[in-house]
Parts: structure tokens; sequence; C-alpha cells
């Protein structure tokens, strides 16, 4: 039997409505109305998650889908 690989995790994150310029004032406001939206990530919002899953600190996270909200 082989050793595993290690170091190396594999997950998905489903970010939340994004404003990367497209969100206009009817999208904010469905975001507004919304049960299941919390509010409108920013884009560092995202990339502080990603980056904390590239991190040694996230190394025992693997195989999850991280759904933002």
């Amino acid at each position: 039997m082989s050793s595993p690989i290690k170091g190396i995790t594999a997950n998905v994150l489903h970010p939340p409505v994004t404003d990367t310029g497209w969100v206009t004032s009817a999208v904010a406001d469905a975001v507004a109305r919304s049960e299941h939206l919390f509010h409108i990530a920013t884009p560092d919002e995202v990339a502080d998650v990603v980056c904390f899953l590239c991190s040694e600190a996230a190394g025992l996270i693997t195989g999850n889908v991280i759904r933002l909200r």
C-alpha cells in the first residue's frame, strides 16, 4: 500500500453574490429581500477565504464545499 500524498487539499468555494462590477440596484434589492442571501460580498471578502484555505492553518480542511453567506 502506498502512502497518501501529504499537503494536498481539495475544497470547493461557493461564493455569495459578489460585487465585481455587475451588481445593479435590482440585484441588490433581490439580495435584500432574499431569505437565503446574507449580503453582497466584496472580492476582498471572498479572497480572504481563499487565502485562508491556501494557508497552513487550513491544512486539515479537505473535501468540502464551503458556502459563503
